[in-house]
């Protein structure tokens, strides 16, 4: 796969950026310092709002989704261990080489949305 040549403008702009950059790191060292503090206090400033602001609201959102998530790890841990351990029990107790009946287990975390389920879609709009 070959890279697209870059463009001489492109080219030309970045020298011209060096040369410059250059230029005041040799003439104006202290220029280049306080810009980049400049650059710095406002990236601060940008995340200092983001983190009183608009983390604190999806906190309560994601914190709400977290309390479920171990909610239902726990459930799923204890219900696996039981399991586990039920299946190990019969596995020693059992003689010969006959072939085990599995059961079909329903999930009783998922529950079933009701929705608009006699309406024909509309195939013109696909």
């Amino acid at each position: 796969m070959r890279r697209r040549p870059i463009h001489p403008l492109i080219w030309l702009i970045l020298v011209f950026g060096g040369i410059g950059f250059a230029h005041k790191l040799f003439n104006q060292p202290a220029d280049i310092i306080r810009q980049l503090l400049i650059v710095v206090f406002i990236i601060a400033a940008v995340y200092v709002i983001y983190q009183l602001l608009i983390r604190r609201r999806i906190g309560k959102e994601h914190s709400s989704y977290m309390k479920a998530v171990h909610q239902s790890k726990k459930l799923h841990h204890v219900r696996d261990k039981n399991m586990l351990s039920k299946t190990v029990r019969a596995k020693s107790t059992k003689k010969g080489t006959r072939p085990s009946l599995q059961r079909k287990r329903t999930t009783t975390h998922l529950t079933v949305i009701e929705g608009k389920k006699g309406k024909k879609k509309n195939r013109a709009f696909f």
